[in-house]
């Protein structure tokens, strides 16, 4: 996918959320090439283009065209499902508290129900609430 991005964060490997534009963006003549991503998911920049534009709501002034896609993200599954190249629903784990897991089992990017490729294994994971959860790399 080709969009847009500051100047001083295109580079080449960068992963980024997409959380939309400004108000200041509905007249711009640019909108639908920069906001084209899916807001609250996760890109990475895969190649930085030369073409620029002149864009007042970035620091430097300046927007770079890129290339993304979906970024891989890291999170946890049932272990009984965590099989490298699988196909599983992401579901976040059902727990009624916070811990030191939260951010690793509710990731920003995913979606309950989203449809998601498991890429890489790693560990299992401690779960306060007796969830048997294993750590995986998951691209959607």
């Amino acid at each position: 996918m080709i969009t847009l991005i500051g100047e001083s964060l295109a580079k080449k490997g960068l992963v980024f959320t997409f959380y939309g534009g400004s108000v200041k963006c509905e007249n711009c003549r640019f909108k639908r090439t920069c906001l084209n991503l899916e807001k609250g998911r996760k890109y990475m920049i895969t190649e930085v283009k030369k073409v620029t534009h002149k864009c007042p709501l970035h620091k430097d002034g300046t927007v770079r065209t890129i290339e993304v896609e979906p970024a891989t993200i890291r999170t946890v599954i049932e272990s009984k499902k965590a099989y490298k190249g699988s196909t599983v629903i992401f579901r976040n784990p059902t727990c009624d508290h916070e811990c030191e897991n939260w951010d690793i089992c509710h990731p920003e990017g995913l979606y309950n129900d989203d449809k998601c490729r498991i890429e890489e294994i790693g560990p299992a994971l401690s779960c306060k609430c007796g969830n048997n959860l294993t750590e995986v790399i998951l691209s959607h």
